[in-house]
């Protein structure tokens, strides 16, 4: 199986879920080529072979969302997305791949239309249904690009796949539990050992983007007043370590300190969540503001009650501090809770096994036409 997957760049998230996949579809003997940007070809282009395309900037310097910023900083895309797609056209002609693998990029679903296209996000449309049923804010914009795009995959047959905290009944979507990189197997005691770690940490975790870099500096300063031990995962920004707080460059391993900590403080990716439920980690969130995938997110995760949510932009020393020390005596009712929800980390195998099923599907069809 020759497998293309399109990939955006925006933050690791997306990056961090195909490698979940494709090394799924690498076992059954896929060979496989990304195109993406930024950080998405920044993560794969040591792993595969990597095409570099053009992507959407978001206005990442303030730690809200903001539709019309967005729309303003990308008034050139449209003539990115013509160069994407004679980059792409050539690629498909010369790998002539068997499936194609779009997550969350729209312009492939235009391009080979006779091969299986997949489209994988994980916004569910059902679940957005239930948050604004109960007089949440609508994100008109937003999910309006989303749906346009799942009825562009829908015109081409395209399965939706859609890695979900909640399951639900219906043929629209291919619903999978959360997609999650592989989990460590060791205790939180030997990797504390392993790790070289004295007592479990706090992670502070803001994800592949600008979004919360403001937000990361402010917090810094309030740490050394709180009895914990924090480790800070920072992205292209270096701090250095002192006292309770060290600072550690994006790692591979992010897991293995995960499941040695306490919590962590980060934003509302999915990602990140679906890894805190899978190692039964309590969050602090800091939902980036006005972005619909993490409001959903955010929203999940305080009605399990597994996560304490701040939404707000802007906050004094001693507020943080007040949330900090919050969230650190409420870790031992989050992890409670946290128990009680029975999710299984194998969305990655259900993705593959679906695109396999299809693709051997089509390749039979494919041999009954040629007879």
């Amino acid at each position: 199986m020759k497998v293309v997957s399109v990939i955006t760049g925006i933050g690791y998230g997306h990056a961090i879920r195909q490698a979940a996949i494709l090394k799924e579809l690498e076992k059954k003997g896929a060979e496989i080529i990304i195109a993406s940007y930024d950080n998405g070809l920044e993560y794969f282009q040591h792993t595969y072979t990597t095409l570099g395309i053009e992507g959407p900037k978001l206005p990442e310097k303030d730690s809200k969302f903001s539709a019309m910023k967005t729309i303003i900083m990308n008034l050139k895309l449209p003539l990115f997305y013509i160069k994407n797609y004679f980059k792409l056209r050539r690629l498909f002609k010369v790998f002539n791949p068997d499936v194609i693998i779009c997550d969350f990029e729209p312009l492939p679903l235009y391009l080979e239309k006779k091969k299986p296209h997949f489209l994988v996000f994980n916004f569910d449309p059902l679940q957005y249904k239930e948050y604004i049923k109960q007089n949440k804010k609508r994100y008109w914009a937003q999910s309006k690009y989303i749906s346009l795009i799942y009825s562009r995959a829908r015109k081409i047959s395209a399965p939706i796949i859609i890695p979900s905290f909640e399951k639900h009944p219906t043929r629209e979507y291919k619903f999978i539990n959360p997609i999650i990189r592989k989990l460590p197997k060791l205790s939180q005691k030997e990797l504390l050992q392993k790790l070289n770690l004295k007592k479990p940490p706090i992670l502070i975790m803001f994800g592949g983007s600008h979004f919360s870099t403001e937000f990361l500096y402010k917090i810094q300063e309030i740490l050394p007043d709180i009895k914990e031990d924090f480790i800070i995962f920072t992205y292209r920004i270096s701090g250095k370590s002192h006292g309770n707080i060290t600072f550690l460059p994006f790692k591979e391993t992010f897991l293995e300190y995960l499941k040695a900590s306490k919590g962590i403080i980060t934003q509302a990716g999915h990602c990140t969540l679906s890894e805190c439920i899978a190692l039964k980690k309590p969050s602090l969130l800091f939902p980036i503001l006005n972005f619909i995938e993490q409001e959903l997110n955010a929203h999940y995760a305080e009605k399990q009650k597994i996560s304490i949510v701040e939404n707000k932009k802007d906050f004094t020393k001693q507020e943080l501090i007040s949330i900090i020390e919050k969230f650190t005596s409420s870790i031992p009712e989050l992890e409670k809770n946290l128990k009680k929800i029975n999710l299984e980390a194998n969305g990655a195998e259900q993705a593959a096994a679906i695109i396999e099923k299809i693709y051997n599907e089509n390749k039979t069809k494919n041999k009954s036409y040629k007879k």
